[in-house]
């Protein structure tokens, strides 16, 4: 699994979930992070200031919830 980090807002995306209304097109190439180590996402979110984005992980969870 695919993750982006947005370093300004400290906030992290699922990249199959991650859409306009998350906001992260507005965040600058040089201040994105990406990462396919879920250890390393997991620290970030547990060791830090980090959150997981609640539009991505909410479609994650519960995809069975989409209307579509």
């Amino acid at each position: 699994m695919k993750y982006l980090i947005d370093t300004i807002t400290q906030v992290i995306h699922r990249s199959s979930y991650v859409g306009d209304v998350c906001d992260f097109h507005t965040t600058p190439l040089t201040q994105r992070e990406s990462s396919q180590d879920e250890n390393y996402v997991n620290r970030l979110y547990e060791e830090t200031s980090y959150t997981k984005c609640k539009h991505g992980y909410q479609l994650a969870v519960a995809p069975s919830q989409m209307h579509l």
